[in-house]
């Protein structure tokens, strides 16, 4: 399960919910505001992740597609890679991924339940199964991150309710954090994951409307979020990512927005364009920031990836 349909009721609270952000009736917030430089638009079906590679080339999953396209940085189309299928190099409804600092890309291969790795240029490199434990269901590989500092990758298993962890340059499984359920340490369809400048791994906790934060060693250190329609609150999060600051950016694709947290879970504010406006997508996906202050939104719904330069200048509302 990876989302949860909204009750009437609770629509009408998201709504309720989203007009007072926008019209700033809530109380006074800050606003980082983002210039519009562009859009990607290549026959996406419902993309749904994104990231930067080496010379900011930039990776967009399609994943009803079944393949990732490539895109140059000022978003001119490269080439794509993958088709439907099973074998090497071919994807089952793919949903996360990951670079790492060479400029390999993982991508979490959903239904073939494993991580695929491949070169900058799109060549298969090698895969890594995702396996379940006894009595649990088969696994559903939803995102992958890679920490190169602690020598780990991590994979999100939605269905199985944990974060799983892997050595390199091995890829052999060390570790399982968390159960289901709803308290500390527990997780309840975790969807995607980022790994902070200084090694904590955030994990996108969507049913419990949360982040958890995790030390390497798998200790959770602090949630941020939680459930609401409020600034600093989620409905339903989905996208993560990590700034060279070490701030955490989070979509909601309920409410459409993205909010700015930093490293100990205090909002700092909402992505907003250049008049203070708190700038809204229809579905908010996967996201992505880079060394020189580009935002990227994959908008899901609309099949597109908005970019975006962060001006740097907040503007608080009152």
């Amino acid at each position: 399960m990876r989302s949860r349909a909204a009750t009437l009721p609770a629509v009408l609270l998201i709504v309720a919910g989203l007009i007072a952000v926008l019209h700033g009736t809530l109380h006074a917030y800050t606003v980082y505001p983002a210039k519009h430089l562009y859009d990607i638009t290549k026959d996406f079906l419902q993309p749904s992740d994104i990231t930067i590679g080496k010379d900011h080339q930039i990776y967009v999953l399609d994943g009803v597609n079944n393949c990732v396209k490539c895109f140059d940085a000022q978003g001119r189309y490269l080439f794509a890679f993958g088709v439907k299928g099973t074998q090497k190099g071919e994807f089952n409804s793919p949903l996360g991924i990951a670079s790492d600092k060479a400029g390999r890309i993982y991508v979490a291969d959903t239904q073939n339940h494993r991580v695929q790795i491949f070169t900058p240029g799109g060549e298969w490199l090698q895969s890594v199964d995702v396996v379940s434990a006894k009595g649990e269901k088969p696994s559903d590989p939803t995102d992958v991150a890679i920490d190169e500092s602690k020598q780990q990758m991590y994979v999100v298993d939605n269905d199985n309710h944990h974060v799983l962890v892997f050595s390199l340059p091995g890829y052999k499984q060390i570790a399982s954090w968390a159960t289901e359920g709803d308290q500390r340490n527990q997780l309840q369809y975790p969807f995607f994951i980022a790994v902070g400048i200084d090694s904590s791994v955030f994990v996108v906790d969507v049913i419990n409307t949360r982040v958890q934060v995790y030390k390497p060693t798998g200790d959770v250190v602090g949630t941020i979020g939680g459930w609401g329609v409020d600034l600093g609150q989620f409905y339903r999060p989905k996208g993560i990512c990590i700034d060279p600051d070490n701030q955490i950016f989070v979509s909601d694709s309920y409410l459409g927005a993205i909010q700015v947290f930093n490293r100990y879970g205090n909002l700092k504010g909402v992505i907003g364009d250049e008049k203070g406006d708190v700038l809204k997508w229809k579905t908010p996906v996967g996201i992505a920031v880079d060394d020189r202050g580009r935002l990227y939104v994959v908008d899901m719904i609309a099949n597109q990836v908005n970019v975006y330069e962060l001006i740097g200048k907040k503007i608080n509302k009152p």
